[in-house]
């Protein structure tokens, strides 16, 4: 997957860059979508020494944004579903006297909302950036930009 966005700070091998967000993007939060969710922040390799300023072309394998989403998404489904079936048996198996139904579904909950912290604690200890960053390609120049059709610079 292909964008095309401006370099906006430098931050050693690493560059914050603003893309113009399109329809396809989703909320996975990988990014940081502004106010009026028009524009998404990313940080990204810079590969191409790209400098503050300069209108870049940014990657990342298709495979990856669908590893990405597992992460953020299938992860805590899991825990949910685990957690809510286990406690759920448990429960039932030893007549504990309580709402089965009800306390398999807060533990699913529970795991839940551990699986997002333990994916944020991961995500900022730097586990992900390696691998599911996005990368800048190539440096682009302005006009090229205005004079190519997009199908075209996106490599369709």
């Amino acid at each position: 997957m292909k964008e095309i966005g401006t370099v906006r700070s430098l931050r050693g091998n690493n560059a914050e860059v603003e893309i113009k967000r399109n329809s396809a993007c989703g909320d996975c939060g990988a990014c940081h979508i502004s106010k009026d969710q028009s524009v998404m922040l990313t940080t990204a390799k810079n590969t191409v020494n790209a400098k503050n300023g300069e209108t870049v072309e940014v990657e990342m394998q298709f495979v990856n944004v669908f590893v990405a989403a597992f992460i953020m998404y299938g992860i805590p489904l899991v825990a949910f579903i685990l957690g809510s079936s286990v406690t759920y048996y448990v429960i039932g198996s030893f007549k504990l006297g309580l709402d089965q139904v009800l306390v398999s579904f807060l533990t699913g909950i529970c795991l839940t909302a551990i699986a997002y912290l333990a994916i944020r604690h991961f995500d900022r200890q730097g586990l992900f950036n390696s691998k599911y960053q996005p990368v800048i390609i190539a440096v682009i120049d302005n006009a090229e930009i205005k004079s190519t059709p997009m199908e075209k610079r996106m490599g369709n």
